[in-house]
């Protein structure tokens, strides 16, 4: 069959470039293209070339997705289109962050103008969790809930087979429209243990490959999952991790230094240092391998220490991105991150002697956040110094602890417009604190101060010793 599976355009309507190939797509394509499927993947958010935005920026512009997904002649939706149209698919999947619910129902309108009988499929954290609304709102068929990768298979193949309802009940982990009209539920479907099993993920299926720069396809995921319970944090997978070998993850970056000429990789595990041990094993393997590539990760203050950064920078280990998230103690407690300000600086300290740069990641917006809590995030910043901070606007996506505590309360509800939901967005308070208007002064003050203090840091970023 042809398979089309879209990303749907976001940051690109803010002339945003966002540094990524479509993972959770790619790794999708590459299962479903060992079955003999024929398969592209467009990235309709895929940018012309990279530009920089300080995070007041981002709030400037965040308006111009809004007004993108209203106006259905804007280029974007006419290149949609016409790629399309042009590759003639027999299905077509389509991804779902809360944030893009305008773009892709904006494509599933277009799925269906231009072809009526293709089913349309959608997956991705947002209708995993609110699988009904997008089939009672739009022409959609089917929503994949959770991990993708043998669902889709498994649809697929029913499909091809001219499946009817009846064959589709046995499909794990499905949502979709019943002939007679009426949404059904299948059983959730385990998440896959072996994953050395999975093909890497799929770049060359890139429509108009030829635009990434190889940095841009170097992203790698050596696990999936984190054992964390984060309130802000709403994975469609387990509270646990679940690992690749290390043989697979070095052949992984062997494959992208060879074939796409990358020299940085980025490592998107929700907590890449987890395992003390396995880290090391991982950096003993890349000193044999002697492969010459720098790298960086995710991971969380407490869970790094000297030793393992020296080990770690032995091996091109150039920077770290770890969230903090707030300064003021109550919140690290109340989103149960499990940290305290004592390790936070601890931790800090570590990195700073040892001239490690790293990024530290903050929101502000949380619901029961004080104004003086607000500022002690400014002050913990200043004391921390870490080379680039990172801050955004809470956003209590679907699935994490924070929506359900606020649709209890009827903060969130079935009208809630998700499009307005972003980490960039002053059109969505959940704070129950602060009133809306001087959220939004404070939100703007925060973003001020950052691209502040890293543009000082960027002057006086730290030199690795």
């Amino acid at each position: 069959m042809k398979v089309l599976l879209i990303e749907p355009p976001f940051h690109r309507f803010m002339g945003f470039y966002r540094f990524f190939f479509p993972f959770s797509l790619s790794s999708l394509a590459a299962y479903i293209k060992r079955e003999g499927h024929h398969v592209l993947i467009y990235d309709a958010d895929h940018g012309d070339h990279p530009v920089n935005m300080t995070s007041t920026d981002l709030l400037n512009v965040f308006h111009k997705y809004l007004d993108g997904i209203r106006d259905l002649d804007h280029p974007i939706w006419q290149e949609a289109k016409n790629v399309i149209k042009e590759f003639q698919p027999d299905i077509i999947g389509i991804t779902f962050m809360s944030t893009k619910l305008g773009a892709v129902y904006n494509l599933i309108k277009i799925c269906k103008q231009l072809f009526p009988h293709i089913p349309v499929v959608l997956g991705g954290a947002h209708p995993s969790i609110l699988y009904r609304s997008p089939l009672e709102n739009t022409q959609a068929d089917f929503i994949i809930v959770g991990e993708g990768e043998i669902t889709f298979s498994e649809l697929l193949r029913k499909i091809e087979d001219g499946a009817t309802d009846s064959d589709y009940e046995n499909i794990q982990g499905l949502v979709y429209r019943a002939a007679a009209g009426n949404i059904k539920v299948t059983p959730p479907r385990a998440l896959i243990q072996d994953l050395d099993s999975l093909p890497f993920p799929d770049r060359e299926s890139l429509y108009q490959l030829e635009t990434y720069r190889p940095d841009d396809l170097s992203m790698i995921m050596t696990s999936r999952g984190c054992p964390f319970n984060c309130a802000f944090c709403s994975s469609i997978w387990e509270r646990r991790a679940r690992n690749r070998s290390i043989a697979n993850i070095v052949a992984e970056m062997e494959m992208l230094v060879e074939q796409y000429q990358t020299r940085n990789i980025y490592f998107k595990d929700d907590t890449f240092t987890l395992n003390r041990k396995r880290v090391f094993q991982f950096c003993d393997t890349l000193e044999q391998k002697q492969l010459n590539v720098d790298w960086e990760c995710l991971t969380r203050i407490e869970l790094v220490d000297e030793e393992m950064l020296l080990r770690m920078r032995q091996v091109g280990m150039v920077y770290l991105k770890i969230g903090i998230e707030t300064g003021s103690q109550r919140l690290l407690t109340a989103t149960h991150k499990n940290i305290t300000i004592e390790e936070v600086k601890k931790g800090a300290d570590i990195l700073n002697k040892l001239g490690q740069k790293w990024s530290a990641f903050f929101m502000l917006g949380f619901p029961d956040e004080s104004e003086e809590e607000i500022r002690m995030t400014w002050e913990l910043i200043e004391e921390i110094k870490p080379t680039y901070v990172s801050m955004s606007i809470m956003a209590p996506y679907p699935g994490c602890q924070y929506y359900h505590d606020l649709k209890e309360i009827g903060a969130i509800n079935a009208d809630t417009d998700w499009n307005l939901y972003d980490p960039f967005s002053l059109y969505a308070n959940v704070n129950q604190k602060i009133k809306k208007p001087r959220f939004q002064e404070l939100a703007r003050a925060t973003m001020k101060f950052v691209d502040e203090y890293n543009l000082q840091s960027k002057d006086n970023s730290p030199k690795i010793t």
